[in-house]
Protein backbone atom coordinates (compact mmCIF):
# COMPACT_ATOMS: atom_id res chain seq x y z
CA UNK A 1 0.00 0.00 0.00
CA UNK A 2 1.55 3.07 -1.17
CA UNK A 3 1.38 6.34 1.25
CA UNK A 4 0.15 9.76 -0.41
CA UNK A 5 2.85 12.13 1.26
CA UNK A 6 0.78 15.30 -0.26
CA UNK A 7 -0.65 17.85 2.53
CA UNK A 8 -3.87 19.43 1.81
CA UNK A 9 -4.48 23.02 2.63
CA UNK A 10 -8.00 24.05 2.55
CA UNK A 11 -7.69 28.08 1.74
CA UNK A 12 -10.75 30.66 2.21
CA UNK A 13 -10.76 33.67 0.36
CA UNK A 14 -13.44 36.42 -0.95
CA UNK A 15 -14.70 38.47 -3.26
CA UNK A 16 -16.84 41.41 -2.63
CA UNK A 17 -20.46 41.37 -5.09
CA UNK A 18 -23.83 43.18 -4.53
CA UNK A 19 -26.73 41.20 -3.52
CA UNK A 20 -28.53 41.98 -6.54
CA UNK A 21 -25.64 40.31 -8.80
CA UNK A 22 -26.41 37.38 -6.70
CA UNK A 23 -29.49 37.36 -7.00
CA UNK A 24 -29.51 37.13 -11.05
CA UNK A 25 -25.96 35.40 -11.18
CA UNK A 26 -27.00 32.55 -8.56
CA UNK A 27 -28.88 30.17 -10.67
CA UNK A 28 -25.91 29.92 -13.59
CA UNK A 29 -23.17 27.61 -12.07
CA UNK A 30 -21.25 27.86 -15.02
CA UNK A 31 -21.40 31.52 -15.09
CA UNK A 32 -20.62 32.29 -11.55
CA UNK A 33 -17.43 29.78 -11.82
CA UNK A 34 -16.18 31.23 -14.79
CA UNK A 35 -16.94 34.95 -13.26
CA UNK A 36 -14.58 33.70 -10.20
CA UNK A 37 -11.71 32.76 -12.26
CA UNK A 38 -11.49 35.76 -14.24
CA UNK A 39 -12.03 38.19 -11.38
CA UNK A 40 -9.89 36.44 -8.78
CA UNK A 41 -6.87 37.90 -10.44
CA UNK A 42 -7.13 41.23 -9.18
CA UNK A 43 -10.28 41.39 -6.83
CA UNK A 44 -9.80 38.86 -3.51
CA UNK A 45 -8.81 38.80 -0.12
CA UNK A 46 -7.54 38.18 2.26
CA UNK A 47 -4.02 38.53 0.33
CA UNK A 48 -1.91 37.34 2.53
CA UNK A 49 -2.41 33.98 3.85
CA UNK A 50 -0.76 32.11 7.27
CA UNK A 51 0.81 29.01 6.58
CA UNK A 52 2.05 27.61 9.57
CA UNK A 53 3.59 30.44 11.86
CA UNK A 54 4.56 31.98 8.28
CA UNK A 55 2.26 34.56 6.22
CA UNK A 56 2.81 34.35 2.54
CA UNK A 57 1.54 37.37 0.43
CA UNK A 58 0.69 35.86 -2.83
CA UNK A 59 1.58 38.74 -5.06
CA UNK A 60 4.99 38.52 -3.88
CA UNK A 61 6.67 35.33 -2.24
CA UNK A 62 3.60 33.04 -3.13
CA UNK A 63 3.35 33.82 -6.93
CA UNK A 64 3.85 29.83 -7.54
CA UNK A 65 0.67 29.17 -5.24
CA UNK A 66 -1.50 31.95 -6.50
CA UNK A 67 -0.83 30.03 -9.56
CA UNK A 68 -1.84 26.96 -8.47
CA UNK A 69 -5.24 28.35 -7.22
CA UNK A 70 -5.78 30.03 -10.29
CA UNK A 71 -5.26 26.41 -12.23
CA UNK A 72 -7.67 24.80 -9.43
CA UNK A 73 -10.48 27.79 -10.30
CA UNK A 74 -10.02 27.28 -13.74
CA UNK A 75 -10.78 23.78 -13.79
CA UNK A 76 -13.87 24.40 -11.32
CA UNK A 77 -12.49 22.45 -8.84
CA UNK A 78 -13.48 24.62 -5.57
CA UNK A 79 -16.57 25.31 -3.50
CA UNK A 80 -18.51 28.98 -3.19
CA UNK A 81 -20.99 30.42 -1.15
CA UNK A 82 -22.73 33.55 -1.08
CA UNK A 83 -22.25 35.61 2.20
CA UNK A 84 -24.98 38.72 2.57
CA UNK A 85 -24.37 41.75 4.26
CA UNK A 86 -23.71 41.92 7.96
CA UNK A 87 -22.99 43.73 11.07
CA UNK A 88 -19.34 43.31 13.38
CA UNK A 89 -20.55 44.40 17.10
CA UNK A 90 -17.39 45.19 19.11
CA UNK A 91 -17.60 46.63 22.82
CA UNK A 92 -14.82 47.96 24.21
CA UNK A 93 -14.19 49.54 27.48
CA UNK A 94 -12.39 52.62 29.65
CA UNK A 95 -12.64 53.51 33.05
CA UNK A 96 -12.67 56.79 34.36
CA UNK A 97 -13.42 58.06 37.91
CA UNK A 98 -14.30 54.57 38.93
CA UNK A 99 -16.93 54.40 35.97
CA UNK A 100 -16.92 52.01 33.14
CA UNK A 101 -17.54 52.97 30.06
CA UNK A 102 -18.79 50.74 27.72
CA UNK A 103 -18.72 51.69 24.04
CA UNK A 104 -20.01 49.96 21.14
CA UNK A 105 -18.49 49.84 17.60
CA UNK A 106 -20.14 48.60 14.82
CA UNK A 107 -18.69 48.08 11.42
CA UNK A 108 -20.02 46.95 7.94
CA UNK A 109 -19.48 43.81 6.39
CA UNK A 110 -20.63 43.58 2.10
CA UNK A 111 -21.64 40.95 0.64
CA UNK A 112 -19.46 39.11 -0.66
CA UNK A 113 -18.95 35.03 -1.77
CA UNK A 114 -16.89 33.04 0.29
CA UNK A 115 -14.13 30.75 -2.13
CA UNK A 116 -13.05 27.62 -0.85
CA UNK A 117 -9.77 25.54 -2.64
CA UNK A 118 -8.29 22.49 -1.66
CA UNK A 119 -4.62 23.19 -2.68
CA UNK A 120 -2.34 19.96 -1.95
CA UNK A 121 1.28 20.57 -2.01
CA UNK A 122 3.75 17.49 -2.50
Amino acid sequence: MQRDSSILMELEFFMDVSPSWWIKARRDEKFLKKYIFEKFERDYYPRIISKGRDEIDLDESGIHIKKSILQLLEKGEFTYEFLPEDEDLKESYSIADGHVIFEPRKSKINSRVLIKVNLTNN
